[in-house]
Parts: C-alpha cells; sequence; structure tokens
C-alpha cells in the first residue's frame, strides 16, 4: 500500500497541466505484494492527457516472473481548490501491453476519485495479467482533464508512468510516478524474490 499522509500543501505554478505539491508522510511497512514505481513521497498532481498510465513490467520486482493475478488497484487524487474538477469520476482500465504502450483491454471500471483517499478497485476474481501490463486512468468524462492524480518525484532512469491524448502516443512523465499501485498474487515460484532465492544457497 501507498504511504499514509500527514499534511499536504499546493504550490502553484502557471501555464502547465501538473503542479508541484509538498508533504510530510508517515511511513507504514509495505507488503511486498503491493507492486508500485511511486516512491510514497508526492511530488506533483497532474491533469494532463486524457489517458494516464503506468506500465508495469513484472520483471522490475520478480525477475522470472512471466505472470499475476491481480486482486486490486490502488490510486491517489488531489482536488486544488485553485482547480476545481468538473467530475470526479473516471474510468480504471487494466490493459496487457509492453512500455510501448497499452495493447489489449482486460478491465474497465468507473470509479470516485476523493481527494487524498486512497480509491480501490477490487478485482474477484482476480485477473491474470501478462509479465507486463498497464493501469489507466481515462478521464474522458471530464472536459478539463479532472480527477487530477498525485504524483512523486522519481530519479528512475526507465520511465513507468505515461499519458496520452490519443492513445497512440505515449508521454513519459519524466521523472514523476503517479500514485498508483497493484496488489499482485504469484504462484509459488513467483512468490520468491531473486533477493531471498539467493539467500537459500
Amino acid at each position: 500500500m501507498i504511504l499514509g499522509l500527514i499534511a499536504l500543501a499546493v504550490v502553484s505554478s502557471a501555464g502547465t497541466h501538473d503542479i508541484p505539491v509538498e508533504a510530510e508522510w508517515v511511513e507504514r511497512e509495505m507488503d511486498w505484494e503491493w507492486l508500485t514505481y511511486c516512491n510514497g513521497t508526492p511530488g506533483w498532481l497532474s491533469w494532463g492527457g486524457t489517458y494516464r498510465g503506468t506500465w508495469f513490467n513484472l520483471e522490475d520486482f520478480f525477475p522470472g516472473v512471466t505472470t499475476a493475478l491481480v486482486s486490486e488497484v490502488e490510486l491517489w487524487f488531489f482536488h486544488s481548490s485553485s482547480y476545481p474538477w468538473d467530475t470526479s469520476d473516471a474510468f480504471v482500465e487494466l490493459w496487457e501491453g509492453c512500455s510501448y504502450g497499452p495493447g489489449s483491454e482486460l478491465d474497465q471500471q468507473i470509479v470516485t476519485a476523493q481527494h487524498l483517499t486512497p480509491v480501490y478497485i477490487y478485482y474477484d476474481p482476480p485477473i491474470e495479467v501478462p509479465g507486463d501490463f498497464w493501469v489507466l486512468v481515462n478521464i474522458e468524462m471530464s472536459a478539463g482533464g479532472w480527477p487530477s492524480i498525485l504524483g512523486d518525484n522519481s530519479a528512475e532512469p526507465v520511465p513507468h508512468s505515461f499519458y496520452s491524448d490519443d492513445f497512440i502516443v505515449w508521454e513519459p512523465w519524466y521523472g514523476r510516478n503517479y500514485f498508483v499501485a497493484v496488489l499482485a498474487e504469484f504462484d509459488d515460484l513467483g512468490a520468491i524474490s531473486w533477493g531471498e532465492l539467493k539467500s537459500m544457497f
């Protein structure tokens, strides 16, 4: 799960679909099954792109794992009074697909975003995903890009958060990751990380 919030302040930046945020967070222990690229520290919020997605590669978390069952998705949104939402509703979608973009849709659900409160999507039964898959927030119900999604300040060299207006060209959100996490279940072999496997020998 993504970390718990103590306080958050918005620092405004004109002429963009992204604005920086500052926050202090209380760290909670992360469950190994929750996969996320965000570092848990808010840095930005964004309303850019009709589609905002995080590309997950299971190899980044557990080398050798080629499939997983996703039972939950967690997302965080931010509602700034300076940039009011025209709707709180959005589609959250699961897609197969590599780093070039989503390929085949696996699921779509409507969610109602909440300000600084985790929003969960539950899959019962869990949905099997391949080694590369996407979680998308599709805001086509909005006229202005809402609801805005929370992101971090990340120093990761490989981008995992992207946005697109046409679903063809996917622009990386360089230096930032959306606050998106998935609860993934693996078979017995997949549940052993490379570090754990090495320590056994």
